[in-house]
């Protein structure tokens, strides 16, 4: 992660924290709830104890934390800020409160808890923003209307070896540009707009319509081998109680088959709908030329690499009838960007890879 994102996101945090008043809640909350315990004989205060959690988890309902994107959420949980923000939460102090109906001593002093960490936080952020500000480091923002696609690389896949590296930017660059061509015509490349060393993450400008097609192929992806980690998980408990590899050939022939027919009917639902009018002439080969495109994402995130696509909101008023072609393309770019968003995220994989999708035409190296 470059400074310039972390910047980013601490920004968006702190107004999301801001804009919520998540912290004054909880404040309020825990207030309500020591005098309730203090004096139980008062019944004004269990009414106020109510009236602040309502309010918590009304201000809670309205983060947008949640719809960080996955390597946002990332950096998140790096900085220990995912258990005391957004609908995590919400959920811990629901918790708190499922557990201790007839203890609300102990629901205080778990709450105390978790507004003490909120606190931390909060001035943890005042703090590094003040120092960007005073050092006048740029945060790596997006402009209304602009899309970027990440892709997170695992080092343990290239050996952490340069040329490896260099290597893999090159078959990105193929696998994308198809996803190009399909959505408007054209491959004319992609334009870096950051690298992060640290955990070896590559960020590209992307065209609206294109991060939309990129987006919506890697969600059904995702969603595809989501249905597979049970059995992943599964193939890596037999193999430490020492089943040799041979033995589970059926277990990666069916998984490899339920991600091949998805992958076949991914493709045409592609082709269908981001295929220019006028550009027939070239489906068949682009749809061989896609399928193998989609393999490929799906043999990546089977070893650990993130695929994100990230848009700001362009200004343009939604429900404005004078929007030009271009507008409306822009919005619904960005609702397939938004919805596709809350599908990519990080998968927790346990076991060894376990797809084996074949990447190219039988007697080619590649595309």
């Amino acid at each position: 992660m470059n400074v310039e994102r972390l910047h980013a996101i601490a920004s968006a945090l702190r107004k999301d924290l801001d804009e919520t008043s998540v912290l004054e809640h909880l404040q309020n909350l825990v207030s309500s709830l020591s005098n309730q315990v203090n004096q139980p004989q008062h019944p004004q205060y269990q009414q106020q104890t109510s009236q602040h959690l309502s309010q918590l988890l009304e201000s809670l309902s309205r983060t947008v934390i949640d719809d960080f994107s996955p390597t946002w959420q990332q950096v998140l949980e790096e900085l220990e800020a995912t258990p005391i923000t957004g609908s995590r939460l919400a959920d811990s102090i629901q918790e708190i409160f499922a557990k201790n109906q007839i203890t609300p001593s102990v629901a205080q002093q778990e709450l105390q808890e978790l507004l003490n960490q909120l606190q931390q936080l909060s001035a943890a952020l005042d703090q590094l923003l003040a120092g960007f500000r005073s050092l006048k480091v740029g945060a790596d923002d997006l402009e209304p209307g602009e899309c970027e696609l990440g892709v997170l690389v695992p080092r343990t896949f290239l050996d952490n070896r340069l040329d490896r590296f260099a290597d893999e930017l090159d078959e990105l660059n193929k696998i994308f540009s198809v996803f190009a061509e399909i959505s408007i015509g054209s491959r004319p490349g992609f334009e870096i707009k950051t690298i992060s060393s640290s955990d070896l993450s590559v960020y590209l400008e992307v065209s609206a319509i294109v991060g939309a097609c990129i987006a919506t192929a890697v969600e059904r992806i995702i969603a595809l081998y989501k249905q597979l980690l049970e059995i992943r998980k599964l193939q890596g408990e037999l193999t430490k109680q020492g089943l040799e590899k041979k033995n589970l050939k059926g277990i990666e022939d069916h998984a490899n088959g339920v991600m091949e027919h998805g992958i076949d009917k991914l493709v045409k639902d592609l082709i269908g709908e981001y295929l220019p009018k006028g550009e027939a002439g070239r489906k068949n080969e682009l749809s061989v030329e896609l399928k193998y495109s989609l393999k490929k994402i799906a043999n990546r995130i089977d070893r650990g690499f993130n695929i994100e696509v990230r848009m700001e909101e362009p200004e343009v008023d939604a429900d404005s009838s004078e929007a030009t072609e271009e507008e409306q393309a822009l919005l619904k770019a960005h609702s397939k960007v938004s919805e596709a968003s809350q599908t990519m995220q990080f998968l927790r994989l346990e076991g060894d890879p376990i797809l084996q999708l074949t990447e190219s035409k039988p007697g080619k190296s590649g595309q």
